[in-house]
């Protein structure tokens, strides 16, 4: 049985989410709520939870506060948040379980299934300090990226991505000390999420960061070469807008 914990400053969604963990997820067992910092971290430290559902909102501060008295997570996380357009995002970047309120029973069931599967490593930590690290600079182009393939979890410096190149459902992301690191995402993907940050899809399968250009070619074709030497092709309706 999964010792679970659920902190949330609202009392009817904290029984509404234990009542589904019941109904959804009978291998989760609840053994305790709290709805602020304080009586959560004694909640954690006296039952020593396997997983812990966060709200971000709580009665006396927000959530990562909540996270950031541990100096080692021993616990998995799902984050729970209202805000959907920048959670989402935050979420996607730092590749965090969340779930969006009213919380859906299939994605709760979901959720909670990867994170039995995950193993509780650091890799865990430092998705959740990228979060921690988005979410505090908002307004700002150097995120922290989460890219996750078989080899295991890699926290990338947006700032330290030259380009990013698609072949078929996979993006390959190139970086300036010449490593590539494959993912099993789509280039569309990425290109959403990454807009924000100062790159630009200059082609169907290449996504480039503009920090990065060293020079844009028109003749004999349009292509743009990258600081690294990588040159890379601009397609006939981009070549206006680069």
């Amino acid at each position: 049985m999964v010792k679970a914990v659920i902190v949330d400053d609202e009392r009817h969604a904290r029984d509404s989410l234990a009542q589904m963990l019941n109904v959804y997820c009978p291998a989760v067992a609840v053994t305790g709520s709290a709805d602020g910092i304080q009586s959560a971290y004694q909640l954690i430290i006296s039952t020593k939870p396997d997983l812990v559902f966060l709200d971000m909102q709580l009665v006396d501060g927000h959530g990562f506060d909540l996270l950031k008295k541990f100096d080692r997570i021993p616990f998995k996380v799902i984050i729970i948040s209202a805000y959907q357009e920048y959670a989402v995002k935050a979420f996607k970047f730092s590749a965090v379980d969340y779930l969006l309120k009213p919380i859906d029973p299939d994605d709760l069931a979901k959720a909670v299934d990867i994170a039995l599967l995950q193993d509780l490593n650091d890799k865990q930590q430092e998705r959740l300090n990228a979060l921690i690290e988005n979410t505090s600079n908002v307004s700002k182009k150097k995120k922290l990226l989460a890219l996750r393939n078989s080899e295991g979890t890699f926290i990338v410096n947006t700032l330290e991505i030259v380009r990013c190149e698609s072949n078929n459902n996979t993006t390959t992301f190139v970086l300036v000390d010449g490593n590539k690191i494959r993912v099993n995402r789509t280039l569309r993907e990425f290109d959403e999420m990454l807009n924000e940050c100062g790159f630009l899809r200059c082609h169907q399968s290449h996504l480039v960061n503009q920090m990065h250009i060293e020079k844009i070619s028109r003749f004999p074709s349009s292509v743009i070469t990258m600081d690294n030497g990588d040159v890379v092709p601009v397609s006939f309706r981009k070549r206006k807008s680069l």
